[in-house]
């Protein structure tokens, strides 16, 4: 393997059939986290680019790594696998941490003009949440907060310094950028549906977005279940009840800026005030029925799915290999055994116990 170091710091790497063997293209690895922040392009668009791939019969943009892991080029290494004949090239990158990684490839992304408006937030707030992660580990994700050199009791600037720096750098304004951060993590708090709300085919207001993250997570799949519903027909005792600020959660703020910046002791009175709007926050206000929990047994089933086929086609001896043959079957059985059970419960109607 050639590598030829750039100004940039960034290492090439050529990769050539007549040069490096082809298991080589098996180093590069897939990150499910660097992944889920890359939008997918549609089948028409993969569809042209391996059209052209082949038309051209090599790659004419370099595959982007950090430590073997591709942070961009998921899609053009996917179609190298169907044609490892194919020449291509890889541009190693050199992050001091996983996080600056991440912020990379939103910073890449969001130089894309294909880009949702709902795509557009996510990236932001993730953006945003890495820089945050830089500052606060020193470029080391294996190191803890208390020891990122601040002092207790000291300001920490860290959020808003990195929320300036991401809204200069797209034009926008830091309460923007905090609204994506919430975004993100709504979106991230229930993964079965990322793409329908990034796609926009789930319409929803950042603010019912955002809530989700709020939700207790055996409560979620309702909420989502309601959001793919037209608004007319959406329950709004649901969808609202965490999206809306309660009057727990106003006397919270209020109790925080009240004594933001200063130590307070809390009297009797604020004790108890306190202690009934954290319990109004939490307590429950509607159980979820098996109707609405049924998405979160389609979204279980696609994940799956996904899972399974993501491993047999970045690891195709899976298949291959008698030894991963042997234990690909069990887990096959074992899966096979539990489907029929929950088969033989559905025809019972339910009245059979589980044998698993």
């Amino acid at each position: 393997m050639q590598g030829e170091r750039r100004k940039n710091n960034d290492i090439l790497f050529h990769f050539r059939k007549d040069g490096l063997p082809m298991t080589k293209l098996s180093q590069l690895k897939i990150d499910p986290e660097f992944q889920n922040q890359i939008n997918p392009p549609s089948f028409e668009e993969t569809h042209q680019l391996e059209m052209n791939i082949l038309k051209e019969e090599r790659v004419l943009n370099p595959i982007i790594t950090w430590n073997g892991y591709i942070v961009d080029g998921h899609t053009r290494y996917q179609i190298l696998r169907k044609y490892p004949f194919i020449p291509f090239e890889v541009i190693e990158k050199e992050f001091s941490s996983r996080y600056e990684a991440l912020a990379w490839i939103c910073k890449n992304q969001l130089g894309r003009r294909n880009l949702t408006p709902e795509q557009k937030k996510f990236l932001i707030g993730k953006q945003a949440e890495a820089e945050k992660q830089i500052k606060s580990f020193h470029g080391n994700q294996y190191t803890l907060a208390s020891e990122s050199g601040l002092v207790q009791n000291e300001p920490d600037r860290t959020k808003h310094g990195s929320r300036s720096k991401v809204a200069a750098e797209h034009g926008t304004s830091e309460s923007y950028v905090y609204r994506a951060e919430q975004f993100a993590r709504g979106v991230e708090a229930v993964p079965g549906a990322q793409e329908e709300i990034l796609s926009g085919k789930i319409r929803a207001t950042d603010r019912e977005i955002s809530s989700i993250a709020k939700v207790p997570k055996e409560k979620r799949p309702e909420v989502v279940a309601e959001l793919r519903k037209p608004k007319a027909k959406r329950d709004s005792s649901i969808t609202d009840s965490y999206s809306s600020p309660s009057k727990g959660n106003e006397f919270i703020t209020t109790f925080k800026q009240d004594i933001q910046g200063h130590k307070k002791g809390l009297n009797k009175e604020e004790k108890q005030n306190l202690k009934d709007a954290v319990k109004s926050i939490y307590s429950p206000r509607r159980l979820a029925d098996g109707e609405a929990m049924m998405c979160e047994i389609q979204g279980a089933q696609e994940d799956f799915v996904r899972r399974w086929e993501m491993c047999f086609r970045e690891y195709p001896d899976i298949l291959t290999e008698p030894k991963n043959n042997e234990k690909l079957r069990i887990f096959i059985d074992r899966a096979s055994r539990y489907l029929q059970n929950v088969k033989d419960r559905l025809n019972s109607g339910g009245n059979q116990q589980s044998q698993c």
